[in-house]
């Protein structure tokens, strides 16, 4: 069984589905455990000493290019990967219906992946799709969801209905926020395959920081989408989430 963790407007929650299968390529199960069991993996350099992130682009959908430096500066900062951290773009075409469940996300991966974990590389794929989560209703949306150990999906469509519009956030910001956030759980925040070197895990949302401003806190409690609204600037990792990092290898 695996876990996935999504990045919410109303809340951040997880989506779980059965046990999957193997597919080709992928190694002995290297890329089909837990979301965060790879998280050693991805801080350290003592397995694998470089990283290779796949964007497959879904019938056109792509984040804007400071979005994707964004998340390559913020990896770099985190994570110690001395042969580098190399980012390749993909396009595929779907026509699934008009949203995805998590196992048609599931699905779109194991048809279209192409970079798995091998040699000194631990690979992670970033699919980003043109239609939205299923479980979407009103204004409680899914932004982007962390599935695997090495597996998210960003829901672009409704990342631009709620950025760059008068009174909303700038689409690189509430981007980079998503695609920073989702990456955050595969490398094990918050209590997900990296160990909590201090006590602020939330007692109300499993995996998040409870310091009000972290990018692990950062999910809107009760629907108000208002209050996403107001962010201005990208939020940063507090300093107990960079101390868990550290702890478990990273920078």
């Amino acid at each position: 069984m695996w876990l996935a963790m999504a990045f919410i407007i109303a809340g951040c929650g997880g989506d779980d589905t059965s046990d999957v299968m193997d597919v080709p390529g992928n190694n002995g199960n290297l890329n089909l455990r837990n979301t965060g069991a790879s998280a050693e993996e991805l801080l350290r350099d003592a397995n694998y000493n470089r990283l290779e992130v796949e964007f497959i682009y879904v019938n056109g959908a792509r984040p804007e290019t400071t979005t994707i430096n964004n998340l390559k500066a913020f990896l770099q900062q985190r994570l110690n990967k001395p042969s580098g951290i190399n980012f390749t773009e993909r396009s595929t075409t779907d026509t699934t219906g008009e949203n995805y469940t998590i196992e048609e996300i599931v699905a779109l991966e194991e048809a279209n992946r192409t970079s798995y974990t091998r040699d000194n590389t631990v690979a992670v794929s970033i699919l980003v799709v043109d239609k939205p989560n299923e479980k979407d209703e009103g204004n409680s949306v899914v932004l982007g969801t962390a599935y695997r150990n090495t597996s998210m999906v960003i829901y672009q469509n409704t990342v631009e209905r709620f950025s760059g519009g008068v009174g909303q956030p700038s689409r690189v910001t509430l981007e980079t926020t998503v695609y920073n956030h989702e990456f955050g759980h595969l490398m094990g925040l918050v209590n997900l395959g990296t160990p909590l070197q201090s006590a602020h895990e939330a007692s109300n949302s499993d995996n998040h920081c409870n310091v009000d401003g972290c990018l692990m806190f950062f999910e809107i409690n009760g629907g108000n989408i208002l209050n996403m609204m107001n962010m201005s600037s990208i939020p940063q990792l507090d300093d107990q989430c960079l101390a868990d990092l550290r702890a478990n290898g990273g920078k």
